[in-house]
């Protein structure tokens, strides 16, 4: 694979971190946060603020950033869910992301700061994701948007989650989202070539994997969990949202985003797939310095106003 120079200069100034449970967890995501708060602002929407709405219950109330993109009624409304493994990752980190796509796609974004594992390990991050998108259907209209028109997207671990809602939303009676967007998903696809041929080339390693997956779900046993936290392994798929999958070329994940759309296409639902050449697991996170990158990104946004354009 070729990677893009810039990106591969970017790659080469980062930590080589080892993610175990020695690792000081907040002092990454302090220097995480630290960095995307100095990164240039590559989208300005009308409107940003944070706010809050009920958690799920007994669980404290969840942190979310609305961002407007102009001040007209009956905007279309996507929730989004950053990505960082469920241990890291923050409104902040993925700040540029969701101005992009709430400029870009034309839409109201509401992005969540879901509890993070290892303190809060599952149902946390679901459960905080679901009440969410839950508060977005029921205040769509009073935030300037269309409650007719609910998306769920997401990067990464981020990504997951917005598949999962899917899912969820059909098992507890609400109504599903009307698309979902997912960049770079996990999504259980198990042993892929892709996982083999690409661990080492953004730092996202098999132990690294592993032990998002260990702190993700803490104690939790595999037989008490739902299907559905493994997407990809499904047997049925049919009746969920339209779907866009963008995957990174050097992605050890790309695999998990491409069985994941194919599934979902042979089950009769409409799915694209966009392969981005050069890029590595999370360029999301380095748009403001790749420009490769930022391009890399619009399909995603592109694929998303087009779905709300739809009749």
């Amino acid at each position: 694979m070729q990677l893009d120079p810039v990106l591969a200069a970017y790659l080469a100034d980062q930590p080589d971190l080892v993610w175990d449970d020695d690792l000081d967890l907040a002092a990454v995501r302090a220097a995480e946060n630290a960095e995307s708060l100095a990164a240039p602002r590559l989208a300005r929407p009308h409107e940003v603020r944070d706010t809050s709405v009920p958690g799920p219950p007994g669980a404290p109330d969840v942190r979310v950033r609305v961002y407007r993109p102009s001040p007209g009624p009956d905007l279309p409304v996507t929730l989004y869910l950053h990505g960082g493994g469920f241990v890291v990752g923050s409104l902040e980190t993925h700040d540029n992301a969701a101005r992009l796509l709430a400029e870009q796609a034309r839409t109201l974004v509401v992005a969540v700061d879901y509890r993070l594992a290892p303190e809060h390990p599952y149902p946390a991050a679901v459960e905080d994701a679901f009440a969410a998108y839950r508060w977005c259907l029921e205040h769509a209209a009073e935030l300037g948007g269309d409650p007719g028109r609910v998306a769920v997207a997401g990067d990464s671990a981020g990504g997951l989650l917005a598949a999962v809602l899917c899912f969820a939303a059909a098992e507890r009676g609400v109504r599903p989202p009307v698309f979902q967007l997912l960049v770079y998903p996990s999504t259980g696809a198990g042993d892929t070539p892709s996982a083999r041929a690409f661990a080492d080339a953004s730092g996202l390693r098999p132990a690294e994997l592993e032990w998002y997956g260990r702190a993700f779900l803490g104690g939790a046993r595999p037989e008490d969990l739902p299907a559905y936290l493994r997407p990809a392994r499904v047997p049925d798929l049919s009746g969920l949202p339209p779907a866009f999958v963008l995957t990174a070329e050097g992605d050890p994940l790309r695999d998990d985003g491409a069985l994941y759309a194919r599934r979902l296409a042979e089950a009769g639902v409409p799915a694209r797939l966009h392969d981005s050449p050069g890029m590595v697991h999370g360029f999301l996170r380095f748009m403001h310095a790749v420009p490769a990158a930022r391009a890399a990104a619009q399909p995603a946004f592109d694929a998303l106003r087009a779905a709300f354009a739809a009749p």
